[in-house]
């Protein structure tokens, strides 16, 4: 029962870190004027590295959850199985991203689809490591 509680809660903390830090970084991207596609893969990039690791940092400080700890591991896989689908279509192209790049839409796709998720996750799992160290697990008391 253990392994599937934590199974659990690390898909919940997956869904925290993808779908929460879109929703998140909604309401501030409108804010960030950007006239390129460069300009607007470098937004959504700085802003999901952001928001994902404020959402982990209090996502650690309320439920200290190992499990969150771990979040990088799914979108890690997720990343893997699309670099094997689009190999030599350009999954990496949009993951080094320059002002010189001529993206099309794939390319572009598969950045949002691959490359952000794992952007959000780590960034999540990098707030809650940050955070387990201010806000320690409390200790059960042997009694």
């Amino acid at each position: 029962m253990t392994l599937l509680r934590f199974l659990g809660l690390l898909l919940l903390n997956v869904l925290v870190a993808v779908i929460g830090t879109a929703i998140v970084d909604t309401g501030i991207r409108r804010a960030i004027p950007s006239h390129t596609i460069v300009a607007v893969l470098w937004k959504e990039t700085a802003l999901s590295l952001v928001c994902a690791a404020l959402i982990g940092f209090g996502m650690w400080w309320r439920w200290r959850s190992e499990a969150a700890k771990w979040t990088w591991i799914v979108p890690l896989v997720w990343f893997g199985f699309g670099a094997v689908t689009v190999a030599g279509r350009g999954i990496f192209g949009p993951l080094f991203i320059s002002s010189s790049s001529n993206f099309g839409a794939a390319e572009i796709r598969s950045f949002f689809a691959f490359t952000i998720p794992l952007v959000r996750a780590v960034s999540y799992s990098v707030g809650v490591y940050i955070s387990s160290f201010v806000y320690p697990q409390a200790i059960a008391s042997a009694q």
